[in-house]
């Protein structure tokens, strides 16, 4: 093993923290609302209804799509990683933000052959790869320490207020004109890169030692610490990414209006924003294997009052699976930080970013196949449950964290 690494000295408390770190906290809650990883994951599942409508593709098809990207942030995350560990998130965030800005008035021009449509959206992600969770908690996680989980909570709580309101803002849009919702996505994202541009600071020192990029990570990846989280990582994933997508094709086949399926949608927005939020505050304070463990206990009976209950319980899964995506990638960061120091965090994080974001890709598709073969969503929601205690399992007899100044190598 090579030689120790600390973590960057943050003298004072919470508030100290949070008035030195305020501009790479709001950048970083701006880039990640309106970055790849977040904007299209909440909102493709509002769009496939009027795809299918207007060029008859399939549900198969369009919750591939989700695959598609996932696969091109497993193949790029861990290269993000590198670059970020090297050079920093402004810039590079900045570029990919301008092009998942344009990528989406592409979108909006899409015509019916649906092998177009795969094309941009697969660019899309390539060229928008340094606009995910791999950047942004990278910059937080150099500017906070004794506050670290709530400074995590509070930016990765920009992807529950997307979730939360382009539901509500374009639902009904959606509903009349889907090229019109696709271009105000697109100037929202434009937004984004504005902002991040002008607040995001340059990059913090966090190490001493050898340089970030030159401490390996093989040593960390052959650990059975490393593959207990990957496995948990994953397992959550492919429990949530699922119903994220198809609860609004869900509803609509139970015959709930649009705006209606839409709101409830909406739900999970509000839920991932407390989950954050309110998981940031308690990881804080308490181990944080332990807390994520419970938030999905809570996930879980969500999927089951729908299972259940039917449609009319819709809101309580809502709000399950937005205190499940509310504690992932907080807790990904927080973690990845905690256990293995911040000289490797980029390439780390990337390598688990891309294990969980593979899963939340494969879920929808898998989702629609056991739609597909048993003619409803129950077996889907059925196997959810389960996973959700697989992860749970697999977190909460997680070991201690090592000692906050000896984050080894």
């Amino acid at each position: 093993m090579s030689a120790t690494l600390h973590d960057a000295p943050t003298p004072g408390g919470t508030a100290a923290e949070l008035r030195r770190g305020w501009r790479a906290l709001t950048a970083a809650t701006v880039g990640i609302g309106t970055g790849v990883a977040v904007l299209p994951f909440y909102t493709n599942g509002l769009f496939v209804p009027e795809l299918e409508a207007e060029f008859g593709w399939s549900r198969g098809e369009l919750s591939a799509l989700q695959l598609v990207g996932s696969l091109v942030i497993v193949l790029t995350a861990p290269i993000v990683g590198v670059v970020i560990d090297r050079y920093g998130v402004r810039v590079p965030a900045t570029l990919s933000l301008l092009a998942l800005g344009g990528a989406y008035f592409l979108l909006a021009a899409s015509g019916p052959a649906f092998a177009g449509y795969l094309l941009v959206f697969g660019l899309m992600y390539v060229l928008a790869a340094a606009s995910t969770p791999v950047s942004f908690t990278r910059a937080v996680n150099e500017r906070f320490d004794r506050a670290r989980g709530l400074a995590l909570g509070t930016a990765l709580g920009g992807a529950g207020l997307v979730a939360f309101l382009v539901p509500q803002l374009l639902g009904a849009t959606i509903d009349a004109d889907w090229r019109g919702a696709y271009r105000v996505l697109g100037v929202a994202v434009l937004t984004g890169a504005v902002v991040v541009a002008v607040v995001m600071p340059g990059r913090a020192p966090v190490a001493t030692g050898p340089r970030a990029t030159a401490v390996p990570i093989a040593p960390v990846l052959r650990t059975a610490l490393f593959a207990r989280l990957a496995a948990a990582f994953a397992v959550l994933a492919l429990a949530v990414g699922g119903l994220t997508l198809h609860l609004v094709p869900l509803l609509r086949d139970a015959g709930v209006p649009a705006a209606s399926a839409a709101a409830t949608a909406g739900l999970v927005g509000i839920a991932v924003i407390v989950g954050r939020v309110s998981v940031g505050l308690l990881v804080d304070r308490f181990f944080a294997p332990r807390v994520a463990a419970a938030v999905l206990a809570v996930a879980a009976a969500g999927y089951l009052a729908l299972l259940l209950g039917g449609p009319g319980l819709a809101a309580a899964a809502a709000l399950g699976v937005g205190l499940a995506l509310g504690a992932e990638v907080d807790l990904i960061g927080y973690l990845t930080a905690r256990y293995f120091g911040l000289a490797r965090y980029g390439r780390l994080f990337g390598v688990f970013y891309a294990v969980f974001t593979l899963g939340v890709g494969a879920s929808p598709l898998l989702m629609a196949w056991l739609r597909s073969a048993t003619g409803g969503y129950g077996a889907a929601l059925g196997a959810a449950v389960a996973l959700l205690g697989v992860a749970a399992v697999l977190l909460v007899t997680a070991p201690a964290f090592p000692q906050q100044e000896e984050a080894r190598s």
